[in-house]
């Protein structure tokens, strides 16, 4: 489950600020004990020195010349025991507990040292003091164990770390506060689009929000705007087809009623053949209606490897057939194109393209088709000797079911409107031109040319060799 977005950027947040509570408590740590062991060596130095400034000689021998009470009274402490040691010159125990561990470095007379060590299994801290005594020196050794000292470390240490606990404490919870106040605009986008019809696909408003939804509102005014062509198109289309549809079926249901009274002949025979017309025209308009709704919205197609060539070689049998049949001269000039697209929706830019120019060219025309790579590009050209387009016609004929006047055929005006949507599909461009003798049409369709190190393992599709008109 995935969590808030208010418990993402608290999380956050807590990491640091643990890391920097642990990093102060760690410098305070040491201050407190810096601050302990400085205060209490300063004290424990104290009956050293006055240990020391008993110390007689006695003959030949170094003596401490302190009655036992006094002693007694240097050791008294209510939280830590207290041993005091005197080593003389030859390092021999005068007085005090002889356990204790000697120095651990050499010290020159009225010289002095702190040190930890262990003693009887417990820590303790040791200052250590040489004191010049003929004819060497003694040393004088007072330790006590850390009661005091931990003590006085943990209260400075809580004294400073909580403190901090209690503003990291206090800065998560105005966080956790602050997240969510500033969280209000996106709840109130999400009330505001809650609130829509699924009919209202108007932009929402971005002046009014915060800079960082912007981004996002922006992301969702470009959805709805998609949306909203995409929801115009599809009823453009029903519009058209609607309008299209009613013409031939009112056509054939006319030829029907009145095939239906003729008992038989020439007649009953004619009509059938309207009928069978029409049903082929209907036909064919419905499936380049449904062709052109696969082709919409027209956003880019994902696709895979494609070679024009390879796509027109498929159906070359039948293109043939249908030039011969009508006396036009079909050659085709194939070489590899590659691209990135949808082969069926290639077959119907090719089929449409193919359709328009055979359906336009008078008999005994020539076509010729042609595929290649151009500047970098892939480039598929259709070319005919037929009427030809004027150029103020050019741009219009790439609109639905619109048909120049007086131009023959038996099309629906949605060939070149069909070419356009998946040219755009495929992020190609579709132009028109006069070829170079200076009569007929020459449509060129521009494809971004797919890298040949991409096509290396792409299987060719199946083909048939058949033999061409020309």
């Amino acid at each position: 489950m995935q969590a808030s977005l208010r418990w993402h950027l608290t999380s956050w947040l807590i990491g640091p600020l643990l890391l920097l509570v642990t990093a102060g408590s760690f410098v305070s740590y040491r201050i407190a004990l810096n601050a302990a062991t400085q205060a209490y060596d300063s004290a424990l130095l104290d009956p050293v020195l006055a240990i020391a400034s008993h110390l007689r000689r006695a003959g030949d021998q170094i003596e401490l010349d302190l009655p036992s009470i006094a002693i007694e009274a240097l050791r008294i402490d209510t939280e830590d025991r207290v041993y005091y040691q005197v080593l003389g010159p030859a390092g021999e125990l005068i007085a005090g507990t002889p356990r204790l561990p000697a120095p651990p470095e050499r010290l020159a007379p009225e010289e002095h040292v702190f040190y930890d060590t262990r003693l009887e299994g417990e820590r303790v801290r040791v200052a250590a003091r040489a004191v010049k005594a003929e004819p060497g020196t003694a040393i004088v050794q007072v330790a006590e164990t850390l009661v005091k000292r931990d003590k006085l470390v943990l209260e400075l240490l809580l004294a400073s770390t909580a403190p901090q606990l209690l503003i990291a404490f206090a800065a998560v919870a105005l966080l956790w506060f602050s997240i969510g106040q500033g969280l209000r605009p996106l709840d109130r986008l999400r009330q505001e689009i809650a609130a829509r019809s699924p009919r209202d696909l108007r932009p929402v408003p971005e002046q009014d929000k915060p800079q960082e939804v912007r981004p996002l509102v922006g992301a969702l005014n470009g959805l709805l705007f998609r949306l909203n062509a995409a929801i115009e198109s599809q009823q453009r289309f029903i519009a058209n087809a609607a309008h299209q549809l009613r013409t031939p079926l009112a056509g054939l249901k006319t030829h029907a009623e009145l095939a239906r009274r003729q008992p038989s002949g020439s007649e009953l025979k004619s009509l059938l053949d309207m009928i069978a017309g029409e049903t082929e025209r209907t036909s064919h308009l419905v499936n380049q209606l449904l062709t052109l709704a696969r082709a919409e919205p027209g956003e880019a197609a994902s696709g895979q490897p494609i070679n024009l060539h390879e796509i027109i070689s498929r159906d070359l049998r039948d293109w043939v057939q249908r030039a011969v049949a009508k006396n036009i001269d079909l050659g085709f000039e194939l070489q590899d194109a590659w691209t990135l697209g949808e082969p069926l929706l290639l077959r119907e830019l090719v089929a449409n393209l193919l359709d328009n120019a055979l359906a336009y060219t008078e008999s005994g025309g020539s076509v010729t088709v042609r595929t290649g790579v151009r500047d970098g590009e892939s480039v598929l050209e259709v070319e005919d000797n037929g009427p030809g387009i004027p150029e103020p016609e050019r741009e219009k004929v790439f609109e639905r079911f619109y048909r120049i006047a007086a131009t023959g055929g038996e099309g629906c005006g949605l060939g070149l409107s069909i070419v356009s949507e998946i040219a755009e599909r495929h992020s190609a461009s579709v132009a028109l031109s006069v070829p170079a003798e200076g009569r007929g049409t020459l449509v060129r369709a521009v494809f971004p040319r797919l890298a040949a190190e991409a096509t290396r393992l792409v299987p060719p599709l199946a083909t048939r060799t058949v033999p061409t008109s020309r």
